[in-house]
């Protein structure tokens, strides 16, 4: 049978290219954005499933839960990676703003992720990646928002393991530095990305950590060698 894996944010990015490398693989592959046309060349293909829909809210969580368990009866991995960031000083960020990333990169991976985790623990095995970041390590000036929800989902991650682990249940917490994604694309003010690293390396990585049997990768820190 072959194993079962859930990428959120699949449109561009990291999230892209670790869905491709696991269809490379040969996993059953299901991958979640809300931009159909960066989807489309996932589409026609036997092992994947495309769910195209806002994962903040519960009716498109409930929908990929539905798919995982009628259809595959199973899941190996839940890659958690979607996310937005805001780099302003602390006094330009607006109420919505606020909301708006803390729903995305803090709140929504915690209650997806609870929407799944009963399937791993019924299942006894499984692991779970949250694509954090090194702000969820490192204080960054202009990153308060982003930095506050990285540093809560770092936390939400530690704690997470400890229960996780005497069902079985792997959770890595996975920090790149800088990474050329459109992560950036709708800043008023883009940082330069000429040193960042390649989606491409990064994937290798995590999938990589992913597939290591017999030993859990509890975290580790991704810093490009130049800056």
């Amino acid at each position: 049978m072959k194993k079962v894996v859930i990428v959120t944010g699949a449109s561009n990015g990291i999230g892209k290219e670790v869905a491709k490398l696991y269809l490379q693989k040969g996993y059953s592959v299901v991958v979640t954005g809300q931009n159909r046309d960066k989807l489309k060349e996932f589409e026609n293909n036997e092992n994947i499933d495309v769910v195209v829909g806002d994962l903040t809210k519960e009716e498109t969580q409930d929908k990929i839960r539905e798919l995982v368990e009628t259809k595959h009866k199973r899941l190996d991995i839940l890659v958690n990676n979607a996310g937005i960031i805001y780099l302003q000083p602390f006094e330009s960020n607006t109420k919505d703003q606020v909301d708006r990333i803390v729903e995305i990169n803090l709140k929504t991976p915690m209650l997806f992720t609870q929407k799944l985790y009963p399937l791993m623990v019924k299942q006894q095995f499984g692991h779970i990646i949250f694509v954090n970041s090194t702000a969820g390590k490192e204080a960054k000036p202009n990153h308060t928002m982003y930095n506050a929800t990285k540093f809560g989902l770092y936390g939400f991650t530690l704690s997470l393991r400890h229960e996780a682990k005497k069902n079985n249940i792997r959770v890595t917490s996975f920090h790149p530095g800088g990474v050329k994604t459109g992560l950036y694309d709708d800043l008023e003010v883009k940082p330069d990305i000429s040193t960042f690293m390649e989606p491409t390396k990064v994937a290798e990585v995590l999938v990589y950590l992913s597939e290591i049997e017999g030993m859990s990768p509890d975290e580790i820190v991704l810093n490009r060698m130049s800056k």
